[in-house]
């Protein structure tokens, strides 16, 4: 069928109604285009299609960048390459202006909604999740599938990774997690099953079975740096994606806490291996603020924590956010798992009576119900920078600023 597509939702894809009226999602579409589509599931109240011919395109179509986007077989990342750089920012914006408007049910005419300082849209990430195909040979999944899809090179790993894509074997193992350091040249994988034929200088580690495991034997780790600051990074302790991405993110909290007084209590909540401690946290004690505590639950990224943050006035907890016993504090930077802090890290956080939190979001939708949660609690929601830490794809990264204004009613 025919349609014309007005508007991106939350997950990347366009909207359009059909002749019926029928809200359909659409793969591959830009706003204003009229497209002709193929309907790959459907129901009474939706459906959802993917474009066969663009029959008036936008301004802001691009021709991809990545040959692997294309044709049959295909990679399945990289769902915006259709769609101009400048474009993809103005629509990640629009995407979580949607989702603070239904979601978190607030008037977004009164928060300043903004696009953080353009990343890279190649040669950027650092990390990589990746199958391993019958010939040990490191592969993409296609789309909507977990068939491999083994590309020559990949447009928005680094370098770094672009080379163990192209010439290392890792026979016997399913998935690998590629990481490396940008600026160290540390390279590192986590393989899943075993893995022969692994190059001389790649640090080599087991993956992780569940969140909380312990191993006997140090986890294999690279060294990344943001900034001045140099992070051990262990298997099976989250980072983020890139380091460009992890120094804006930081460039972004400190921009969000620089009308603060740092003369207090600063949490860390949700800590991963001391990104924040180790740099704003640093700021907030020279300062004059009176301590840092950094909480988090796993094992590895809490043995990070402490090579990396080793100032005394840094108090590390290992545990879950939601199990902490609150004190007060000024200032909390919370960056929780793609579900958000959900009530449990909601009702935690406000307990301590912070004047600021700093909020960082990877999920459009959960940012939605956590606004909605926070100002329920009395605090309210002024600015929100949405960073590209992940160019050509539809994924956003939000750094929210929430002030309080009142005492919760009981």
């Amino acid at each position: 069928m025919e349609l014309t597509v007005d508007r991106i939702a939350v997950g990347g894809k366009a909207i359009g109604l059909d002749d019926s009226g029928r809200v359909t999602f659409v793969s591959g579409a830009v706003p204003t285009e009229r497209v002709r589509v193929a309907v790959t599931k459907q129901s009474k109240r939706f459906a959802e299609a993917v474009v066969i011919e663009v029959l008036d395109p936008s301004p802001d179509r691009a021709i991809p960048p990545c040959p692997y986007v294309t044709g049959e077989p295909r990679c399945g990342g990289c769902d915006w390459q259709h769609i101009t750089p400048d474009a993809q920012r103005r629509l990640r914006v629009a995407i979580v202006e949607d989702a603070l408007r239904r979601i978190g049910k607030l008037d977004t005419t009164t928060i300043a909604i903004t696009s953080g300082t353009p990343l890279p849209t190649q040669g950027y990430r650092t990390t990589v999740r990746m199958l391993v195909d019958n010939d040990g040979r490191l592969a993409y999944r296609q789309p909507q599938s977990h068939a491999p899809f083994r590309p020559d090179t990949c447009l928005v790993a680094h370098p770094a990774v672009n080379d163990l894509i192209q010439n290392a074997r890792f026979h016997g193992a399913r998935e690998v997690t590629v990481r490396v350091g940008a600026v160290t040249g540390d390279r590192m994988v986590e393989v899943s099953g075993r893995a022969a034929d692994v190059p001389a200088d790649v640090r080599v580690a087991k993956s992780v079975v569940k969140t909380g495991s312990r191993s006997a034997d140090p986890p294999a780790a690279i060294t990344e740096r943001v900034g001045a600051v140099d992070l051990r990074v262990s298997a099976g302790a989250f980072f983020q994606s890139s380091h460009v991405g992890a120094e804006a993110l930081v460039d972004a909290v400190r921009s969000a806490l620089n009308d603060i007084e740092p003369d207090g209590i600063l949490v860390d909540a949700y800590a991963g291996g001391g990104l924040f401690a180790a740099t704003l946290g640093a700021d907030w004690l020279a300062g004059g603020g009176s301590q840092v505590i950094a909480i988090e639950s796993n094992p590895r990224a809490v043995a990070d924590l402490r090579l990396n943050v080793p100032a005394t006035a840094v108090q590390k907890v290992e545990a879950d956010v939601e199990q902490w016993k609150p004190i007060p504090a000024k200032v909390i930077i919370a960056d929780p798992a793609r579900t958000g802090l959900e009530a449990g890290g909601v009702a935690r956080l406000v307990s301590t009576g912070a004047d600021r939190i700093v909020l960082i979001s990877c999920d459009a939708g959960a940012l939605g119900r956590d606004a909605l949660l926070l100002t329920a609690a009395g605090y309210s929601l002024t600015e929100c920078t949405v960073l590209d830490l992940f160019n050509h794809t539809s994924h956003v990264e939000v750094v929210s600023r929430f002030t309080k204004v009142s005492v919760p009613e009981q």
